[in-house]
Protein backbone atom coordinates (compact mmCIF):
# COMPACT_ATOMS: atom_id res chain seq x y z
CA UNK A 1 0.00 0.00 0.00
CA UNK A 2 1.53 3.40 -0.94
CA UNK A 3 2.43 5.91 1.77
CA UNK A 4 3.25 9.62 1.73
CA UNK A 5 5.22 11.75 4.11
CA UNK A 6 4.77 15.46 3.39
CA UNK A 7 7.17 17.66 5.27
CA UNK A 8 8.30 21.17 6.07
CA UNK A 9 11.03 22.85 8.10
CA UNK A 10 10.64 26.32 9.62
CA UNK A 11 11.97 28.95 10.00
CA UNK A 12 14.14 29.31 6.91
CA UNK A 13 16.85 30.45 7.06
CA UNK A 14 17.55 29.44 10.65
CA UNK A 15 20.10 31.21 12.84
CA UNK A 16 22.75 28.92 14.32
CA UNK A 17 21.57 27.79 17.77
CA UNK A 18 17.87 28.48 17.04
CA UNK A 19 15.20 25.82 17.31
CA UNK A 20 14.22 24.27 13.98
CA UNK A 21 10.71 22.80 13.78
CA UNK A 22 10.16 19.97 11.30
CA UNK A 23 6.62 18.74 10.75
CA UNK A 24 5.01 15.97 8.76
CA UNK A 25 2.18 13.46 8.66
CA UNK A 26 2.43 9.80 7.69
CA UNK A 27 -0.59 8.75 5.66
CA UNK A 28 -1.50 5.87 3.37
CA UNK A 29 -4.11 5.20 0.72
CA UNK A 30 -7.41 3.61 1.68
CA UNK A 31 -8.74 1.73 -1.36
CA UNK A 32 -12.29 1.65 0.09
CA UNK A 33 -12.75 5.44 -0.19
CA UNK A 34 -9.77 6.36 -2.44
CA UNK A 35 -8.40 8.82 0.13
CA UNK A 36 -5.27 9.08 2.25
CA UNK A 37 -5.68 8.57 5.99
CA UNK A 38 -3.25 8.85 8.92
CA UNK A 39 -1.10 5.76 9.46
CA UNK A 40 -0.97 5.76 13.27
CA UNK A 41 1.29 3.87 15.65
CA UNK A 42 4.23 3.73 13.22
CA UNK A 43 7.82 4.83 13.85
CA UNK A 44 9.07 7.64 11.59
CA UNK A 45 12.69 8.80 11.66
CA UNK A 46 13.95 12.31 11.05
CA UNK A 47 17.00 12.14 8.77
CA UNK A 48 19.65 14.64 7.66
CA UNK A 49 22.29 14.89 4.96
CA UNK A 50 25.02 17.48 4.73
CA UNK A 51 24.97 19.89 1.82
CA UNK A 52 28.03 18.20 0.30
CA UNK A 53 26.76 14.60 0.73
CA UNK A 54 24.25 12.28 -0.94
CA UNK A 55 23.71 10.03 2.10
CA UNK A 56 21.02 10.57 4.75
CA UNK A 57 21.52 9.48 8.36
CA UNK A 58 19.22 9.54 11.37
CA UNK A 59 20.64 12.34 13.52
CA UNK A 60 20.04 15.47 15.54
CA UNK A 61 22.12 18.40 14.29
CA UNK A 62 21.90 22.05 13.19
CA UNK A 63 24.02 22.89 10.17
CA UNK A 64 23.40 23.62 6.49
CA UNK A 65 21.82 20.62 4.84
CA UNK A 66 18.72 18.65 3.92
CA UNK A 67 16.12 17.19 6.30
CA UNK A 68 13.55 14.49 5.58
CA UNK A 69 11.29 11.94 7.26
CA UNK A 70 11.79 8.23 6.62
CA UNK A 71 9.27 5.39 7.16
CA UNK A 72 10.69 1.85 7.05
CA UNK A 73 7.41 0.23 5.99
CA UNK A 74 5.36 -2.65 7.39
CA UNK A 75 4.10 -5.99 6.08
CA UNK A 76 1.17 -4.17 4.41
CA UNK A 77 2.74 -0.79 3.59
CA UNK A 78 5.81 0.01 1.49
CA UNK A 79 8.69 2.10 2.84
CA UNK A 80 8.74 5.78 1.90
CA UNK A 81 11.11 8.75 2.18
CA UNK A 82 10.09 12.38 1.91
CA UNK A 83 11.95 14.66 -0.45
CA UNK A 84 14.70 16.47 1.43
CA UNK A 85 14.04 20.06 2.53
CA UNK A 86 17.19 22.23 2.48
CA UNK A 87 17.73 24.50 5.49
CA UNK A 88 20.29 27.32 5.43
CA UNK A 89 21.86 27.91 8.86
CA UNK A 90 23.36 31.38 9.30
Amino acid sequence: MPCRVPHGALPEPVTKGMTLTVTGKLSRANWDDNRNHGHTGQAVKLQFRKKSSSTYTTVRTTEDGYWRYSFAGTATTVAVWATGDYVDVR
